[in-house]
């Protein structure tokens, strides 16, 4: 995969994808979405990649939010239209990928920055990072899904304070709230988002789908439709080849070798 700001590289069956426009620590712009929709897209129909680490160039920013210049070109007629469409289904396309995805957050992580990263399955942070949506403070706020994923993660108090201050808050806080999930050194983060990676690809391909979808749909309804859909994918999980192996690995003593099926 060849692309002007995204960096790819392959580490055994980890896809690695590097968000690089140091210049602009990283901002999003229209481009990298399109690129960055096209890696995970292709990433999903191959076989070799098994889960995605997403980071950010260098040590100070994994994603500094979108590219100011482009914002000072979107009008009420652009925001009903494809680019912004495609802002908003990035983040989605990440969140429902049939494969895992980590975010390594290294440094600033704002606005689409942020946004990009809820989309994941799981996050991680150096405790360097530094994490905002920042969007009320150019007279605006996240418009690519930020308002509604951040409540899911951190509930309705602190979805509030950090919308409609536009505080920064650091990987402790951060973790403290639910945004991410662990904290630690700049070395030791890409090593451990790695880790959980693969972790996380080692998985029953169809039982990491159910099992997140399951966890989405709990933001979503009620406890007994969400027990019921949970059911109900329980039930097509049992139906699978995947479970017979790992039942038979687990009598044999050997790691299971799933198909997906």
């Amino acid at each position: 995969m060849d692309y002007e700001n995204v960096l790819t590289e392959m580490d055994d069956e980890l896809l690695i994808v590097t968000l690089h426009w140091p210049e602009r620590h990283n901002a999003l712009n229209h481009q990298m979405r399109v690129d960055l929709l096209d890696c995970v897209r292709r990433a999903e129909v191959d076989d070799a990649v098994k889960a995605i680490v997403f980071t950010g160039h260098g040590e100070k920013s994994f994603c500094a939010g979108a590219n100011i210049p482009e914002l000072e070109e979107r009008t009420l007629v652009t925001e009903m239209g494809p680019s912004a469409t495609l802002r908003k289904d990035l983040p989605t396309t990440i969140e429902r990928l049939g494969k895992p995805t980590v975010a390594a957050i290294n440094g600033y992580c704002f606005g689409a920055g942020l946004e990009f990263a809820m989309g994941c399955t799981v996050r991680i942070a150096s405790d360097n990072a530094r994490l905002a949506q920042p969007e009320i403070n150019l007279g605006q706020i996240p418009g690519s899904g930020g308002t509604q994923r951040l409540y899911r993660f951190v509930g309705l108090s602190w979805a509030m304070q950090l919308v409609l201050t536009g505080q920064r808050i650091d990987a402790e806080t951060a973790a403290s709230i639910g945004l991410v999930t662990e904290v630690m050194p700049q070395a030791d983060l890409l090593p451990r988002a790695k880790e959980l990676a693969r972790t996380l690809g080692s998985q029953a391909p169809l039982a990491f789908v159910s099992g997140r979808d399951a966890v989405l749909r709990s933001t979503e309804s009620d406890l007994l439709t969400g027990i019921d859909y949970e059911r109900k994918l329980y039930a097509i999980c049992m139906a699978t080849e995947d479970v017979r192996e790992s039942m038979a690995a687990f009598s044999e003593k050997r790691e299971p070798e799933y198909k997906g099926r």
